[in-house]
């Protein structure tokens, strides 16, 4: 097993990483709650109810939770104040109260409006992240970040609201479809891009072997507390993004709005972050920052984990757009994270209209020519 603590003073939490950890999940939660038994919601997604919802539902009530199950629709198009609005009813309906616990299961998505529920339900009930995809266990279960969409914008409606535990299962991760796995390479590799430069020679030579989910648990592990650590060492520094955190945005800024102008229904979160590098790395060049060896370096793992996507339908003047009503524009300037080599980004808020659009239509290039 792995542990990796979040450190926010009194609201410090334990990230608990082991392979085959799911069926003690009550016991895990009694541990990072800390109190006696009460109501849990236990909120899914349609697919993984049909592979876990039991396990964990049995290990809650065998320590003794009284066990209320929420199961919506997937998908990123769900993540809406409508879904916000569902669970909430029901936990209503089924008089949850300040002791009553909410335990989000699944990817990001639940992960994201679920724990929403959490931080907004009689101003506040604890939480434990209990994610089953490569980006939420990597990701979008550290830190705190809790919202639905808009159609004006991705993650427009939110909060920073800790929970009180991580629990992740390394296993569960085999019965992902091939997309999601690469959806949660692209944030692994984000992660080394911003960060670390000895995970990125790490992701070179494991990345297959973890992508076939042929590597043992303690190489699963390792890979998802090394990403673990990475991104708790930055929220804990910055919780509210007021600085050092935006650097988890490194290729967000074009990734953001490539699922906003295609609904939230054509790309996965990790496959839009992936095009958002290649544009990044694409203006960190031309102004300078980055090396065209360290560049091509990141293009060329970005293309092992074998994305395949189409630009139809798609124009550089709507991702333009849609780019300007981002919540990281700060005074009308579009903010990006810029690479000044592998392991190491800044934020600007420099780059220039031309320069957005020649990473753009070089991004568009490699994806028409079948490399990404």
């Amino acid at each position: 097993m792995e542990t990796v603590l979040v450190e926010f003073g009194d609201r410090s939490y334990d990230i608990k990483i082991q392979g085959g950890c799911l069926h003690h999940a009550g016991s895990f939660i009694r541990t990072f709650i800390g109190e006696k038994p009460a109501k849990a919601a236990l909120v899914t997604t349609e697919t993984v109810a049909g592979l876990y919802l039991e396990t964990v539902r049995k290990s809650l009530m065998s320590e003794g939770y009284n066990v209320t199950v929420v199961v919506v629709p997937d998908g990123e198009e769900y993540k809406t104040l409508a879904t916000y609005e569902r669970i909430m009813t029901q936990l209503i309906d089924a008089r949850f109260e300040r002791r009553s616990i909410v335990v989000p299961l699944g990817g990001g998505v639940i992960g994201d409006v679920a724990g929403f529920v959490a931080a907004t339900l009689l101003r506040g009930v604890p939480f434990i992240q209990i994610p089953t995809t490569i980006v939420a266990q990597v990701d979008s279960s550290i830190g705190g970040k809790v919202a639905v969409n808009h159609p004006l914008g991705k993650n427009l409606i939110g909060s920073f609201y800790q929970p009180r535990g991580v629990l992740i299962d390394t296993r569960v991760l085999k019965t992902l479809e091939h997309r999601e796995v690469i959806s949660g390479m692209g944030e692994a590799i984000k992660h080394a891009m911003i960060r670390d430069r000895e995970f990125f020679s790490f992701l070179e030579k494991h990345l297959e072997t973890i992508m076939k989910f042929e590597a043992s648990d303690t190489v699963m592990e390792r890979f998802i507390a090394w990403n673990c650590r990475i991104k708790a060492a930055v929220v804990a520094a910055d919780e509210r993004e007021s600085g050092l955190r935006s650097i988890l945005n490194y290729g967000h800024t074009v990734g953001h709005a490539l699922e906003t102008i295609t609904g939230y229904s054509r790309f996965k979160h990790g496959e839009a972050v992936i095009l958002g590098m290649i544009a990044g790395g694409r203006i960190a060049v031309a102004k300078g920052l980055m090396t065209e060896s360290d560049f091509n370096r990141q293009n060329s793992l970005l293309e092992r984990v074998g994305m395949k996507v189409s630009p139809d339908g798609i124009l550089i003047r709507d991702v333009l757009t849609a780019m300007t009503l981002d919540k990281k524009v700060i005074g009308g300037r579009i903010r990006f994270i810029l690479p000044d080599g592998i392991g190491s980004v800044r934020i600007h808020d420099d780059v220039t209209e031309r320069e957005i659009e020649d990473s753009l239509e070089f991004l568009f290039n490699k994806i028409t020519a079948g490399l990404v």
